[in-house]
């Protein structure tokens, strides 16, 4: 069997995740293993870097097959790209070792969220818009302090997690272009939980604006009690980079 690594391109904001469901076609792992199957006449599976939720879009999502022979690489790739729908793109297809893993091999996910802090038409449904400026220096503070969290079930929907809610963030910064009036953050951990980035930039933007003092969120995380979360938008949400 040779192992093949496809890298993808997808805008997630009309499928319901990443994931293969049961109670739905309109997933993009199952677009791409449909169109397998048409051009290979057999069920294929792929293997994807990790799950993105409803709504997140990919600019380098990573996925593995296994499969039995040879083909052309180019070709194949022209093929999916006709048979997916607009919103799905194989950038790339290539040959890997048989151990490679997308999900278990990856060593880092990069992600970034923007926002534009005012009214735009062209790219709007990209960003999440808001209509204040936060204070920058309490956001940085934010972002220093989440950099030495290990812990971070305070930010995720699940209840439970096999690796008792642990991540290691190596990266969590933003990048304020005041003529453009955007606000974009950059994030890269060893693994995200369910919604975990969406309720951290929410949690930086409420002690941005002065809605939560940092302070009382340090006490709430030594505590273990629960703070409000606000989860931003799925929309605004891009899978950059996977680290192997």
């Amino acid at each position: 069997m040779v192992n093949y690594k496809l890298t993808i391109e997808y805008d997630g904001r009309k499928f319901n995740g990443w994931q293969r469901q049961k109670a739905t076609e309109n997933t993009i792992q199952e677009q791409i293993e449909n169109s397998l199957q048409k051009i290979f006449k057999k069920e294929i599976r792929i293997i994807g870097s990790g799950r993105t939720d409803a709504g997140v879009s990919a600019l380098n999502q990573v996925a593995n097959f296994h499969f039995e022979g040879d083909f052309d690489k180019d070709k194949l790739k022209y093929s999916l790209n006709s048979i997916l729908p607009a919103e799905i793109t194989i950038k790339n297809i290539g040959l890997v070792k048989p151990e490679f893993h997308a999900r278990f091999s990856a060593l880092k996910r990069q992600y970034f969220y923007k926002i534009c802090l005012e009214k735009r038409s062209v790219r709007a449904d990209e960003f999440y818009k808001i209509n204040y400026v936060p204070d920058l220096a309490k956001i940085e503070k934010f972002t220093g302090f989440i950099k030495n969290q290990k812990n971070f079930r305070i930010f995720c929907k699940n209840k439970e997690d096999k690796h008792d809610f642990n991540c290691e963030i190596s990266e969590f910064d933003f990048r304020y272009n005041r003529l453009k009036k955007e606000l974009i953050f950059k994030i890269t951990a060893n693994r995200f939980l369910h919604s975990m980035v969406r309720a951290i930039i929410g949690c930086a933007l409420e002690v941005g604006r002065g809605k939560i003092k940092l302070d009382d969120i340090r006490d709430k995380i030594k505590k273990g009690e629960k703070i409000r979360i606000h989860y931003l938008p799925a929309k605004a949400l891009f899978l950059n980079k996977i680290y192997y």
